[in-house]
């Protein structure tokens, strides 16, 4: 069986780090957006959000803001720390099943992202970034192009957002949301097939309804 994990908000605690670094990254490029916005948005790509900004934004514009993002975001990176029991967990779930790691971040942002937080990524069969397919999250490529690799159907998407959501219906696998997004996203994640408080829940479920 393979369950495809999302990083940030569902293994990682990364909401304030990124949060803070995109509304630094936006101001140095004249867009003000407070994190009441900013919430509205969440779990899309900042190209994406950029995009419903501004639809005229031009692709130079685009690439300036996010590599401004990754420069801000990466110069600290004390915040980013995996969830409690994230580790033991998948430690547990990776001796039964097949895990796949699909991010919005770049590929080697990810692997930034896991070294900093001491997550080791060979525990992952295989690792999508968002640079390795056409269409990130909420798209289906990246659960696409896990299955292409692995030459198997994945069978659970876990996350933190709506994305995450409609990316699994999409890709007509089942959805498990972990409730670690913000509060004021939760309204958006009620088409989940499943949803948990903390990541220790998983191996029950997964037991439970496979």
């Amino acid at each position: 069986m393979i369950i495809c994990f999302d990083l940030d908000g569902t293994l990682l605690d990364t909401e304030d780090w990124i949060l803070n670094a995109q509304i630094k990254a936006l101001k140095q490029n004249g867009i003000k957006r407070t994190k009441k916005q900013i919430y509205e948005v969440w779990g899309l790509t900042l190209a994406d959000q950029i995009k419903k900004i501004n639809p005229k934004a031009k692709e130079e514009e685009i690439e300036k803001i996010n590599k401004d993002f990754n420069k801000i975001r990466f110069s600290n990176t004390s915040k980013v720390k995996p969830y409690k029991n994230t580790k033991r967990i998948l430690k547990q779930l990776s001796k039964k099943y097949t895990l796949c790691l699909l991010s919005n971040n770049s590929h080697n942002s990810i692997l930034k992202a896991l070294k900093s937080s001491k997550i080791d990524k060979n525990i992952f069969e295989t690792i999508v970034g968002s640079n390795e397919v056409e269409h990130p999250k909420p798209f289906p490529d990246e659960i696409y192009k896990a299955e292409k690799r692995l030459k198997k159907k994945v069978k659970y998407m876990v996350g933190d957002t709506n994305a995450d959501i409609k990316t699994a219906k999409k890709a007509k696998v089942k959805s498990i949301i972990i409730l670690n997004a913000p509060k004021q996203t939760w309204k958006d994640l009620k088409k989940a097939d499943f949803k948990i408080k903390d990541i220790k829940e998983l191996p029950n479920l997964i037991k439970e309804v496979k």
